[in-house]
């Protein structure tokens, strides 16, 4: 089995790639690849890379303080079972320009066994917030 690596560098990202499992995602039907582009460009991306190939993507919209939304999570059928998806949430959670945020909320139809494991509870049957405790302890920024 080859080795799994992530990375925040949105200049490794395979777009197109991404772009055609998003294109045909139940949660993203109809985005136009201006749109997908626009939102990973205003996003902190992560990619999982196996063999040099994308096989994982996800994305944080976030303020940068006070709150992450995760969104596009999804990873290539041929590599799920694999941690891929919690080693990107691992990289997200890790990412210096977002450690001071507090609260985290993704909404999710089928995963959320993934995300209770990286502290997220559900809010209702689709919404899901983590808050980092650790967030409190931080510097402020002045």
């Amino acid at each position: 089995m080859s080795e799994i690596e992530i990375s925040c560098d949105r200049a490794r990202l395979d777009l197109e790639y991404c772009y055609d499992f998003i294109a045909n995602s139940y949660w993203s039907r109809g985005r136009s690849r201006g749109e997908f582009d626009r939102s990973v460009e205003m996003s902190v991306p992560v990619g999982a890379y196996c063999d040099g190939r994308q096989v994982g993507f996800a994305r944080v919209v976030t303020d940068f303080i006070a709150v992450a939304y995760i969104a596009d999570v999804f990873v290539d059928p041929d590599y799920r079972r694999r941690g891929i998806a919690s080693m990107m949430l691992d990289a997200l959670h890790g990412h210096p320009d977002i450690a001071r945020v507090k609260r985290w909320m993704l909404a999710t139809h089928d995963m959320q066994p993934v995300y209770r494991q990286h502290g997220y509870e559900e809010l209702n049957e689709t919404i899901m917030m983590r808050l980092d405790a650790e967030s409190d302890d931080r510097e402020p920024l002045l």
